[in-house]
């Protein structure tokens, strides 16, 4: 099940226990002419129902954004929010680290990165373009626009990496995988693993990390 069916399955659920116990103690207790009353209770059970499943829709939505839990109570396997930290080597040799931010949402995710040389300067930036997430099959692929220090143009990849995991219902504490630059084709190899589930400062998490 996707986190879209999933989120609104629970709301409808409890929407649905919620107008149960309305309709059983609160309805019969509204009085209307008996003109009326047959077409009235049925109008305020319908308008009731959608208004209480919006109420608890936007309230669900309002606690992902501040509660990371609830975010991954919904996103199951597809968690991937956070700061994600890894490394890889240049054409050079030179090793050089990645600090990623997963900005992800019920139905989104954005990825934003920074690669620093071994003298912790910045040495790329990137962000995606397209994402996306095969939970069962423990996969993530995204293209992404990047630009380098030492270049004077942007230039377009893609990255491919395989989730770490317990098992199929397990979102990934780790990802193996590479990353390409369309300019040459070469593939980098990097594995990364989750930071923090909050996003952190690139560069505080490149100095926490270098004690």
């Amino acid at each position: 099940m996707n986190p879209e069916h999933k989120f609104h399955l629970s709301v409808t659920i409890v929407t649905v226990i919620f107008m149960f116990y309305a309709i059983d103690f609160v309805v019969p207790h509204l009085t209307f002419s008996p003109e009326v009353n047959q077409y009235i209770k049925p109008v305020v059970i319908i308008f009731s129902t959608v208004g209480v499943y919006k109420i608890l829709a936007t309230l669900v939505l309002g606690l992902a954004k501040h509660w990371n839990w609830v975010n991954r109570w919904l996103l199951g396997a597809h968690y991937l929010g956070g700061t994600w930290i890894g490394s890889f080597k240049s054409a050079s040799g030179e090793v050089i680290r990645t600090v990623e931010h997963f900005e992800q949402s019920l139905s989104t995710l954005k990825i934003r990165g920074q690669a620093f040389n071994e003298l912790g300067e910045s040495y790329a930036l990137w962000n995606s373009v397209s994402e996306n997430i095969d939970a069962v099959s423990g996969l993530l692929t995204y293209t992404y626009n990047c630009d380098k220090d030492s270049e004077k143009n942007s230039f377009q990849g893609i990255g491919v990496f395989h989730f770490q995991r317990a098992d199929s219902s397990c979102a990934p504490k780790s990802i193996r995988g590479y990353s390409a630059d369309l300019i040459d084709g070469k593939r980098t190899q990097n594995e990364e693993r989750k930071y923090s589930e909050r996003l952190i400062d690139f560069n505080q998490v490149l100095l926490a990390t270098k004690v």
